[in-house]
């Protein structure tokens, strides 16, 4: 799309959501790293290869419960003739074994317990019949059997976990088997969010004429917790410009972005455009978008700071082509939700002039991908959000994206979870 193009309404010119968002993309950077526990970790991007401290396993054991011997002593070893070995000692878990196997010897040994010197196999307990001090081999093993050999996951030195990778569950556990307790990675962002509006109460107080519950803050809340960042609530500031920059410099120390919903428009009470009118750092543009085209965006207290909109769906939109991202560089992670190309199964109509983002339903069905509009493109329409799992990618130009055609669809939910 053209940088000159112009709102339809209003004949005033429109940003390119491509332009706005690398504009986002490009003043943020990846946290600095700390240093987490493994279990604060998971879900974070390691900032730094790690290595095995030592030999993984750190010790040659037992894959099986049965007896250790030596495979060349019960290499004949049959059902009609089984062969004798002496019982000289067991090994016990979580010890040296404390003894050694020497020809014709067998030591009893738990799954997972230390190889005794000499020994070179193990033979399982269902093929073993014990005697007294003998044990009576059915079947013999080849050398190596059942064994689990020290440095056969990993040697000392060896890099287990690359930089760049989100440690998930297999990350964690793996390293937690090296015996590495904490690791430096970039952490999750902590996302100062208030919403502004003298309309505004807290859901599950009384409303009456004029008042509504404040959605947006908790579809922030889920929103920026679905990311994997940290959601620090910071209530509802009335529509008083001092009052949001009071909320912003309280809990600066506890946030590494800030966002607010509301007060970003033309009208003469918008506290954000108040609050920040007069700074550099703060910029307020019409995006050519469709929903969420009044957009803020710059640096407050050195950190960044979002201005969405103040209707429901604008606001669920608006995180989603720009804070998100934001959020996920700033974690180490991939900006991008998951697409599909899935073909509409309705048309769905819009200012050419913008992008619209329609809230779709997405289906796999007889292997391929299909899209159905969840509701109207109003963007006081939440339920729209609620039965979705997708937003529909109408490009500018398009004046209407018709049924049958092909459509870029992001995810914002798995996409076998459909509403229903």
């Amino acid at each position: 799309m053209s940088a000159h193009a112009h709102d339809h309404d209003t004949g005033q010119p429109l940003l390119p959501v491509e332009e706005a968002r690398r504009r986002v993309l490009d003043a943020v950077a990846p946290l600095p790293p700390r240093r987490l526990s493994l279990r604060d970790a998971h879900g974070c991007v390691l900032a730094e290869d790690v290595a095995a401290p030592g030999d993984l396993p750190p010790f040659t054991s037992s894959a099986m419960d049965g007896f250790a011997v030596r495979a060349a002593d019960v290499a004949g070893a049959t059902i009609d003739a089984p062969t004798p070995l002496r019982i000289v000692g067991r090994v016990a878990m979580g010890r040296a074994s404390g003894v050694a196997v020497g020809p014709g010897e067998a030591v009893a040994v738990p799954t997972g317990g230390v190889i005794p010197e000499g020994a070179d196999a193990v033979v399982p307990i269902e093929r073993c019949v014990v005697d007294g001090d003998l044990v009576r081999v059915l079947q013999g093993e080849p050398p190596g059997r059942h064994v689990r050999r020290a440095g056969e996951d990993a040697r000392r030195g060896e890099r287990l976990v690359p930089r760049g990778r989100r440690l998930l569950a297999g990350e964690v556990g793996l390293l937690a088997s090296a015996g590495i307790a904490d690791v430096a990675v970039h952490p999750r962002a902590r996302v100062l969010v208030v919403s502004t509006g003298d309309e505004l109460v807290e859901p599950g107080e009384a409303t009456g004429p004029g008042r509504i519950p404040d959605a947006n803050s908790l579809t922030l809340h889920g929103q920026i917790v679905e990311a994997g960042a940290i959601p620090v609530p910071a209530g509802i500031v009335p529509d008083d410009a001092d009052a949001l920059l009071e909320a912003l410099a309280a809990h600066r120390q506890r946030a590494d972005v800030f966002v607010s919903s509301g007060g970003v428009s033309v009208g003469e009470r918008d506290p954000v455009k108040r609050a920040f009118r007069a700074r550099s750092d703060v910029r307020f543009v019409e995006v050519a978008m469709q929903p969420g085209k009044p957009q803020a965006f710059g640096t407050v207290h050195g950190r960044p700071f979002f201005g969405l909109p103040g209707n429901p769906v604008s606001v669920f939109v608006s995180f989603e082509v720009f804070v998100r991202p934001a959020l996920m560089a700033m974690m180490g992670r991939p900006p991008d939700r998951p697409e599909v190309t899935a073909t509409l199964e309705s048309d769905i109509g819009g200012p050419p002039e913008k992008t619209r983002f329609a809230r779709v339903r997405v289906r796999r069905e007889d292997g391929r991908w299909t899209a159905s509009s969840t509701g109207g493109r109003q963007s006081n329409l939440l339920s729209t959000v609620a039965r979705a799992n997708g937003l529909a990618v109408i490009p500018p130009g398009v004046a209407v994206a018709r049924a049958g055609e092909p459509c870029r669809v992001m995810l914002f939910r798995d996409a076998d979870e459909v509403p229903s």
